[in-house]
């Protein structure tokens, strides 16, 4: 699944062949929204296993869960740390086009920087071109194996990069429907993107290769390679490349995903944080920046879905913020959210959804309070020096501090913590059993019993 450039659109595409695109849509907001009846507990969809396993996984949700239980005489009661917005994300019931042709399964999809022409690429060999106006297929490039990825060059439309399990990367012209140059990179290829400026590439292989090229004049010049099966000076078991990712707003670092279960991020061949926690050991995963690259979403193969935060400003920024460092040269991060969701195969943030700010202390619920963990309250530390003091961040749980709802409303969507939470994130989900599903945070930190 792929947002397209404007994040109005999804693009989907699987075993079944065909390719839909989906309209992104808003609708009014209301605890109606969540479940046809809160009365049964089942506020949000990631609180416990469809099979009715146990919540013990997720005490945090299970109190919010018994919250609603107790509510007295309205059938829509939400717990005090449950803030809807206006209006939610929702995708259209149809898809406003569902293009067919290919012959097997749909790998890869790349939109077009103005979000009118999709590709996609397959199992059968080719790559085609769609026009989401006239819902037609404008053409198709034939290669000679499997086609793992693809992406437009996002400064010049009229050309597109593509991986095979023929091992070569391919640039092609689209006017002229012809390779205009490619590289041989005896291993398959199974991942590759453009650079923002569409001035050079990366390309990752079966054997967890990563090779940097120039592209300038549309032709491949290899400059750099990292070999990710090389750890502490011997070689380790393949890590297949699974996915790229350029940061949003930041061209130098690059997010590499791969089948270690690691996702790493790169400034050039500097890795400068891995993120661990989930599980990638046979599938095609994918890890995504949210849109103001503040956090890193990703599925796993435990059919869960996993949200890290991002280091802002290197390892020092991050010193205290329960990431540690590991070797001198980058950070671990061990502490991640997680949400149940049933065999699924791919997870992307809208890039339309910067988390939102927090609503003003004007808020009806502003009074509220949410018991928080076991930290110091907001007057011990002071850790930004500038007279606001919070308490220091806890190595897991929540993605913000511990603490009242009233403190972080307190600072209203202006202040420094209303760019430190994920309130109004917005996760899609597809999973191996056809089935696509929308996630959004409406919920407040809240602290987990017994966590110091």
């Amino acid at each position: 699944i792929k947002f397209s450039a404007d994040a109005q659109y999804l693009a989907s595409g699987g075993e079944d062949r065909v390719v839909r695109v989906w309209q992104v849509v808003h609708t009014d907001a209301s605890p109606s929204i969540l479940t046809p009846d809160l009365s049964t507990g089942k506020i949000l969809p990631p609180l416990a296993p469809a099979d009715g396993g146990s919540l013990a996984g997720a005490p945090g949700l299970a109190a919010l869960s018994r919250k609603v239980l107790r509510g007295k005489s309205s059938k829509h009661v939400l717990p005090e740390h449950v803030v809807l917005p206006e209006t939610v994300f929702a995708l259209a019931e149809q898809p406003a086009c569902v293009f067919e042709g290919h012959e097997d399964d749909v790998l890869d999809l790349s939109w077009s920087k103005q979000s009118s022409r999709l590709l996609s690429s397959s199992m059968d060999k080719t790559v085609r071109l769609w026009d989401v106006e006239s819902k037609a297929c404008l053409q198709m490039f034939g290669h000679s194996d499997y086609v793992t990825c693809i992406q437009f060059n996002p400064a010049d439309e009229g050309y597109f990069i593509s991986g095979s399990l023929d091992c070569r990367v391919r640039i092609w012209s689209v006017a002229e429907r012809q390779v205009v140059d490619w590289s041989d990179l005896n291993d398959m290829v199974t991942a590759a993107s453009y650079t923002p400026d569409g001035q050079a590439a990366i390309v990752g292989s079966h054997k967890g290769c990563c090779r940097f090229y120039k592209t300038r004049d549309c032709k491949l010049n290899q400059e750099a390679q990292i070999d990710m099966s090389i750890s502490k000076k011997r070689k380790s078991q393949a890590k297949k490349i699974t996915g790229f990712q350029f940061a949003p707003g930041n061209p130098s670092e690059i997010l590499v995903t791969s089948a270690d279960s690691q996702i790493r991020v790169f400034n050039g061949i500097t890795v400068l944080q891995k993120f661990k926690g989930f599980k990638n050991t046979s599938s095609q995963l994918s890890a995504s920046y949210s849109g103001d690259g503040r956090y890193v979403v990703c599925a796993s193969e435990d059919s869960h879905v996993y949200v890290w935060r991002r280091a802002a400003g290197g390892m020092g920024s991050a010193a205290g913020g329960g990431i540690g460092v590991k070797a001198k040269t980058w950070l671990t991060s061990r502490s991640y959210e997680y949400f149940f969701c049933r065999d699924v195969s791919a997870a992307v943030p809208w890039p339309g959804s910067s988390p939102s700010p927090l609503p003003r202390a004007g808020d009806e619920r502003a009074s509220s309070s949410v018991h928080g963990g076991a930290g110091r309250r907001a007057s011990d530390n002071d850790p930004f020096g500038d007279g606001v003091q919070l308490p220091p961040r806890p190595k897991s749980g929540p993605l913000t501090f511990p603490g009242s709802q009233a403190e972080m409303l307190r600072m209203g969507p202006s202040s420094r913590e209303a760019g430190c939470n994920a309130w109004g994130m917005v996760v899609v989900t597809a999973g191996l059993g056809g089935e696509m599903r929308v996630y959004q945070n409406f919920g407040m930190p809240v602290g987990i019993k017994g966590q110091k």
